[in-house]
């Protein structure tokens, strides 16, 4: 479980954050739609320290961090459990795909490199690309990049994936490839996934649990079929028409 207890944020005067409570089950697939800007990302962020908001609380099972009093131990005990698959893949340009999974398997689970590679040819087999374990990121394309981010994520064993937006940098064509992988994982991994993302027909297909975020508030929440085929909040509704066609009858 991840809790949330009045987590405020800003950057200067820009108030991102603005008391946000709420809770995502163990084991639940999450997703957090909303405009740029609406916090989302920062929320994301906020539970590994890569944002550190400025007050609140935040519990991960029996991790509990007042966030203003966060210790150096406090942030290492919740990046342990937790694996982040950024927006910009963030791989290392100058080591292998196979190389990039090992790493934090060697150097922060100090991990044998003979086992770190079993597991790493086990991950890149898990998402499509053993063929590529010997090829640099620059000789792949944006999509089998963030697989290898998402395989090296599946590798740490972490409690909690946290997905930021991961088919935003890549070419329309290449989202597809990405997004079945991460619906493979959704049925096959035994963590929590929270997913910043877009893309509403994914979050309609795979999500147990639908965070609607607007300018630094949590608007409305539910299940999918609840959030995104009859949403409560007139903003909730603008939102989602980009993507849905509502139509309300009078009987």
């Amino acid at each position: 479980m991840i809790e949330f207890r009045n987590i405020h944020k800003a950057f200067g005067d820009n108030e991102v954050l603005k008391g946000i409570n709420c809770t995502i089950p163990t084991g639940s697939v999450t997703v957090i739609i909303g405009s740029s800007g609406s916090g989302k990302t920062t929320l994301l962020r906020s539970v590994n320290f890569l944002e550190k908001a400025d007050r609140g609380e935040i519990i991960l099972d029996d991790i509990h961090i007042d966030v203003e009093k966060a210790s150096k131990a406090d942030i290492h005990k919740m990046r342990q459990r937790t694996a982040m698959v950024f927006q910009m893949y963030n791989l290392f340009k100058n080591k292998t795909a196979l190389e990039n999974i090992m790493e934090g398997l060697t150097v922060v689970k100090k991990m044998p490199k003979t086992e770190a590679k079993d597991k790493a040819l086990y991950f890149l087999e898990k998402v499509g690309l053993l063929n590529k374990a010997n090829s640099y990121p620059s000789e792949l394309s944006g999509g089998q990049q963030q697989r290898i981010g998402i395989a090296r994520a599946l590798a740490l064993n972490p409690d909690v994936i946290l997905f930021d937006e991961p088919t935003s940098a890549l070419d329309p064509e290449l989202v597809g490839e990405v997004l079945e992988v991460m619906k493979k994982v959704t049925q096959e991994v035994n963590c929590t996934l929270v997913v910043v993302t877009h893309e509403i027909n994914f979050a309609r297909e795979v999500a147990d649990h639908i965070i609607f975020m607007d300018n630094g508030v949590i608007v409305e929440q539910g299940p999918p079929l609840e959030i995104l085929s009859n949403p409560k909040e007139d903003r909730t509704k603008q939102f989602l028409s980009r993507y849905i066609a509502f139509t309300e009858y009078n009987i």
